[in-house]
């Protein structure tokens, strides 16, 4: 039947939905790898069936648009991921193998709830049959996904939704050091501003809450600091373990040593190299 449709049948999309898919399509690249072939063969038959004015709009989106790629970004493979998608829609379980944050291989066998994706990383929520429990995997970290043929009733996420259920698994694991910070700002500010998990930031009243930050990495804490400090305007103070200070005054030594060293006259700093 679909032999008969004509070659330039407009489909129908308004200019946003338009615009949103083509962006859709050229961003996709940054987080998903060898999809970039693929996306633009998609984005050129796309362009085929959409009437002149779309054509142009999209046209001005891809002319005026820049993609870099980011080394610190982590890529799926798209074949991976085709196959837990198929796998979450069809209720399919699946195995494949997975390292874990320290490194540690395993092999995995899961019933797929959900892909999920959030600043530039892909998660799957699935329920780990050998584990019973639910669980959830950084899709980057995981390599042969394989359908076993055999669909299962869907699982009832512990959560109000996938995205809910993402936030409380990422906010629950472990972390090396850990602080807490009494910022005198209320806690939906510091939601919106800062890119803090919303478990993690606690009202205390209408101007002042606390936010519980951990990391593995110390420079991470003193970056979220220094972000609430700017946000509390110089009255957040900060509580934690005596291990978060040596590394909080090599910081601050940094900091103090670059600020000298702007201050300096310029041939001064030309004479210093």
């Amino acid at each position: 039947m679909t032999a008969d449709l004509p070659a330039r049948m407009p489909l129908p999309f308004d200019d946003e939905e338009a615009v949103a898919l083509a962006a859709a399509l050229r961003t996709a690249a940054t987080s998903v790898s060898g999809i970039e072939e693929t996306a633009v063969r998609a984005l050129a038959k796309l362009e085929q069936l959409l009437p002149a004015r779309q054509r142009d709009q999209i046209s001005a989106l891809q002319h005026s648009t820049v993609s870099p790629r980011f080394d610190g970004t982590p890529q799926v493979d798209l074949a991976a991921l085709a196959t837990l998608a198929a796998a979450c829609h069809d209720h399919e379980i699946i195995t494949f193998a997975y390292e874990s944050r320290d490194g540690t291989p395993s092999t995995r066998r899961v019933e797929p709830h959900t892909l999920i994706t959030t600043h530039g990383r892909w998660y799957l929520a699935a329920y780990d049959l050998d584990r019973d429990a639910w669980r959830t995997f950084r899709v980057d970290r995981l390599t042969a996904p394989d359908s076993t043929g055999r669909r299962v009733p869907p699982r009832r996420l512990p959560a109000p939704d996938a995205s809910a259920y993402l936030t409380a698994s990422l906010a629950a694991l472990p972390t090396r050091y850990s602080a807490r910070a009494t910022v005198p700002s209320d806690a939906e500010t510091v939601r919106a501003r800062t890119g803090v998990l919303p478990s993690r930031v606690r009202a205390l009243d209408g101007h002042t809450c606390i936010v519980d930050l951990s990391a593995d990495d110390p420079l991470h804490i003193a970056v979220r600091f220094l972000t609430l400090e700017n946000l509390g305007r110089g009255a957040t103070t900060l509580y934690g373990t005596t291990e978060l200070v040596p590394h909080l005054e090599e910081f601050a030594h940094c900091l103090a040593d670059a600020a000298r060293a702007l201050a300096q006259p310029h041939d001064e700093r030309e004479a210093d190299r």
